[in-house]
């Protein structure tokens, strides 16, 4: 008991900030507006407070690993929180923290090994409990940001001193994730299969941005490249395909892609171009986190059926496949997680 208390105190004191400029409430829909070139419109520079329903596991997105050496670009670990808006705020924001801003200019050094490590474990929880966030918790964001390759992130401006810290405060857990938007790839692309950019954001890519979407009746093109941190391409027998980036899971190497028609779930995300030059209206991706085995929907349902917790693969039986899954993460830790 007496470490836990402990853990709480030090998880407040590490998310102690003051503001030179008072936060401002802002929606999703606002913070994202942009003008026809896709470049941002929003005009605030104050800190925002900015809440929405957390839509995956950072791990499973970015490599928070430690490593200030890391390739590429050098930027070390990497954190990225998606938080969809409720209430009819049809949009949703990311939230992201690297390890090493040396290598952008202004002489910020980023973190240090055991500094980056107690960054990891300030965002993953409520300051107020020790609350580890899951997808479908209810958080509120508060913090600097920037806009970078299509969209306006929750950041520390690339700057590691304390006064550019962000802040995620748990509002109400559990809630649910969103029910994901049913859309079709001519929701998307064009006939010419030209992601559409609407700047309005009445259509088009831009309308489901940040958002939990699903897309229904497709094919893989490319199941060769299913894998840990790939892209795969998905048609719909129309001409029309789309990108979609599988994330860090394990499911993506334990299992096989699916095959015939399926439905993909997953958050629709943009990486605008910006070498060798800059197109703000490209870039548009479908990001799945994990996928488990079912088949019939690209997706992480996360919990399956069954009740035997040593089914460690969830084949709904235990057998040496689990004790060897098992072994192969021996003592493992997530990384900015406690495990002590």
């Amino acid at each position: 008991m007496l470490r836990r208390i402990l853990t709480v105190i030090t998880v407040i004191a590490m998310t102690t900030n003051s503001y030179a400029i008072d936060p401002v409430s802002v929606t999703h829909w606002d913070f994202q507006v942009v003008n026809a070139d896709g470049s941002s419109a929003y005009s605030g520079t104050a800190p925002v407070v900015i809440e929405g329903i957390v839509l995956n596991s950072p791990e499973e997105w970015l490599d928070p690993a430690s490593d200030i050496n890391a390739v590429p670009y050098n930027m070390g670990g990497e954190w990225e929180m998606f938080i969809q808006g409720v209430d009819g705020d049809h949009a949703g924001t990311a939230v992201w923290i690297g390890q090493n801003y040396g290598n952008l200019g202004g002489g910020d050094p980023g973190y240090t090994e055991q500094e980056w490590k107690d960054e990891l474990y300030r965002v993953n929880r409520d300051p107020n409990t020790g609350y580890i966030f899951h997808p479908g918790d209810l958080v509120r964001v508060t913090g600097k940001h920037l806009f970078y390759a299509g969209k306006r992130n929750v950041n520390e401006n690339h700057k590691s001193i304390d006064t550019y810290d962000f802040d995620v405060r748990l509002v109400k857990p559990a809630v649910g994730l969103p029910m994901p938007e049913s859309v079709t790839l001519e929701d998307l692309v064009d006939a010419t299969n030209t992601p559409i950019f609407d700047d309005s954001r009445e259509s088009g890519c831009e309308f489901y941005q940040m958002q939990l979407i699903r897309i229904e009746g497709v094919t893989i093109t490319n199941p060769t490249n299913f894998g840990p941190e790939s892209t795969i391409t998905i048609a719909d027998g129309t001409g029309r395909t789309f990108p979609v980036f599988l994330c860090r899971g394990e499911g993506f190497s334990r299992y096989n892609a699916p095959t015939g028609k399926i439905d993909v779930i997953g958050i629709m995300d943009q990486k605008a171009p910006t070498y060798p030059s800059q197109d703000l209206t490209k870039g548009y991706r479908l990001l799945v986190m994990n996928y488990d085995g079912n088949g019939q929907v690209l997706t992480h349902r996360a919990a399956r059926r069954g009740n035997n917790s040593a089914d460690v693969n969830s084949d709904y039986q235990v057998n040496l496949y689990d004790l060897a899954q098992m072994a192969s993460s021996w003592l493992t830790c997530t990384e900015g997680l406690d495990c002590d």
